[in-house]
């Protein structure tokens, strides 16, 4: 919980109980509610949706890329992009190259390995409801 991106328990914004039932629960995890999803979203509505383009492990699990309790990686995701999308995505229709992390600056970068990565064109990872959004850009 003291890693760099991670919920504000330790600045007292929040406490264990906002997510987690101390008496037991039905769940493994003691979740206050029936899911992992169903507790993320009580704090992140937005994610929820409906959305017209869905990214389908969103609406899966949010520990699919996500860990609750804090990661070094920014928005608490499981590995830094482009590496955690390719643990699924790596299509012929797109120019998706394996990045090793090979190439970085100074002696160069494909626009793929910085910042973002992957998110520097889809930018609705967990989904979109603009018609042209089909790839999650929108």
């Amino acid at each position: 919980m003291h890693k760099t991106s991670a919920h504000p328990i330790a600045e007292g914004q929040m406490g264990c109980k906002e997510c987690h039932n101390p008496h037991g629960s039905s769940t493994d995890a003691l979740l206050l509610e029936n899911s992992v999803n169903d507790t993320c979203y009580r704090c992140h509505g937005e994610k929820r949706g409906p959305f017209l383009w869905e990214h389908a492990p969103v609406r899966e699990s949010c520990a699919n890329c996500h860990t609750p309790h804090g990661s070094v990686h920014q928005a608490m995701l499981r590995s830094r992009g482009p590496f955690l999308c390719q643990q699924c995505h790596l299509a012929p229709y797109h120019p998706s190259t394996n990045y090793s992390g090979a190439g970085t600056p100074p002696s160069g970068a494909s626009h793929s390995m910085l910042a973002r990565n992957c998110m520097n064109c889809h930018t609705q990872v967990h989904g979109s409801n603009h018609p042209s959004g089909i790839r999650l850009t929108r």
